[in-house]
């Protein structure tokens, strides 16, 4: 077969879906050396996908550009290339018009991470908003398979959209082999660059709106008022709504016990989560939660909220508290913070929790899919 995969997010830094589409591909061009695979992006990148298979360049301008080539340019550039299927690895693809359709008689396939702009739109910009009210609702009736990256997920699109379960299938994220344990004084030590030079309390995230950092700053403004000394780590690069989380730290005082390092790149993201003691994750909603799998495989102790996938995810082996409730993430925190025994604990359950997830397994998966298509 002739399998086009639009690899758009990988042409950006490298987080969230860019981070899932650069590994899963990676792992399907391994495994798979029957099907034609041809990799469809906006621009030249080093990335070693690109060296494996067949590459598809058709630019993009800035918006609303960008619009017009994802569903007019983009469609009807690909349909001369007679692919059997077209995956679109992020959540937006070319296939909310019939009349402009990106293959000829071949199948489609849609990957959609989350629908958390349906649950908390006032977190997302107006385009974004807007692909979920009216674009979203008619590419998943078009399309012919939908992934999902978590069983929540999938039994969120299929009651939100009406969409029968058994079109939906599941191949869950995982994380780069980059994560592991390593030595916590000489990560430590290495960070010392970054102006970290006490112990920390992490967050990884982008800095955006729906990732609800306030709440995490907010529990530890209690924390702070009980003396603990311990800084506060947001790794991650500024997004929609982040100006919230810069005045959440000047109301509280914090600027000087709350470090930001922006964009961190990925071989040095372990030195972190090796090095702190406790990772938040206090997100509104999550279709998996790769930064507390990251964390966890790093041996780090997880706090995270009990919306969206997290429960299914995190599991038994990190502490889920909801959303908004500033005392429990406090509490929770302090308690590792002052128990050896548990964060010990939590850091072995971590790591066996960590090794459910496979990027070589989820591409199996995915074969299978294009396979029975």
């Amino acid at each position: 077969m002739r399998i086009g995969i639009i690899t758009d997010e990988t042409d950006t830094e490298l987080v969230g879906f860019g981070t899932y589409t650069l590994n899963i591909v990676k792992n399907i061009l391994n495994l798979d050396k029957e099907n034609e695979y041809f990799l469809v992006h906006r621009k030249k990148e080093n990335h070693k996908i690109y060296s494996q298979a067949n590459e598809i360049i058709i630019p993009s301008g800035p918006f609303p550009l960008s619009t017009v080539r994802n569903f007019v340019t983009l469609p009807l550039k690909l349909k001369k290339y007679d692919l059997d299927i077209v995956h679109h690895t992020s959540s937006v693809g070319p296939f909310a018009f019939k009349q402009i359709w990106p293959t000829k008689k071949g199948k489609t396939i849609q990957t959609l991470h989350d629908i958390t702009p349906i649950f908390y739109p006032e977190s997302f910009e107006t385009t974004v908003r807007i692909a979920f009210k009216y674009l979203i609702p008619r590419i998943v009736k078009n399309v012919d398979k939908i992934l999902a990256v978590s069983e929540h997920s999938k039994n969120d699109i299929s009651k939100h959209f009406k969409i029968p379960s058994e079109k939906i299938e599941v191949a869950y994220d995982a994380i780069n082999p980059i994560f592991k344990l390593l030595n916590k004084n000489k990560c430590k030590e290495s960070l010392k660059r970054y102006g970290i030079k006490d112990n920390f309390i992490l967050c990884v995230s982008t800095l955006e709106a729906k990732k609800n950092i306030p709440t995490a700053l907010k529990a530890y403004a209690l924390l702070k008022k009980k003396r603990i000394k311990h800084k506060f780590v947001l790794v991650g690069r500024k997004g929609y709504g982040h100006e919230k989380i810069f005045e959440t730290i000047k109301k509280l005082g914090l600027e000087q016990d709350v470090i930001l390092p922006g964009y961190v790149p990925l071989k040095d993201l372990p030195l972190f989560y090796n090095a702190a003691d406790v990772f938040v994750l206090p997100a509104l909603y999550e279709g998996f939660g790769m930064p507390a799998v990251e964390a966890m495989k790093c041996g780090c102790p997880v706090v995270a909220s009990n919306s969206g996938s997290l429960p299914e995810v995190v599991g038994k082996a990190g502490m889920l508290v909801k959303v908004f409730d500033v005392q429990s993430y406090a509490d929770s925190i302090e308690n590792i913070l002052e128990s050896k025994k548990l964060a010990t604990e939590m850091k072995r359950k971590g790591l066996q929790n960590a090794n459910r997830f496979s990027w070589a397994e989820s591409a199996k998966k995915i074969i299978k899919v294009y396979q029975e298509l």
